[in-house]
């Protein structure tokens, strides 16, 4: 059995013309997609992707959000074995769900 990955990319700080090749190519690679938000310009590039709108919808705080989120990636993981989770600019500036998955053991 393989350890459940997730793979993180980031969809930079606006139209699509600012996300990196290797950003592209991880999109061509997973079948299963995630991205935080579809509120942003470049979304539309990863295609057929779950969003985790409903997750700000629906909870209270941000930190329910990003821990729901988390969960949720772990848990997807654990079922495809890895998956590609999309954030909004980079995903080591400022992105807590990506500090978080980095913390969880699983």
């Amino acid at each position: 059995m393989t350890t459940p990955r997730v793979t993180v990319v980031g969809l930079g700080p606006g139209p699509s013309t600012h996300v990196t090749q290797a950003t592209h190519d991880a999109i061509a690679r997973h079948v299963h997609r995630f991205v935080r938000t579809l509120r942003h310009p470049s979304a539309s590039i990863l295609g057929d992707a779950t969003s985790f709108d409903d997750l700000y919808d629906s909870l209270s705080t941000f930190d329910e959000v990003y821990r729901a989120i988390v969960e949720r990636l772990v848990q997807e993981a654990m079922t495809h074995g890895e998956v590609l989770y999309a954030v909004p600019g980079s995903p080591l500036i400022l992105e807590t769900t990506v500090e978080n998955l980095r913390r969880d053991p699983r």
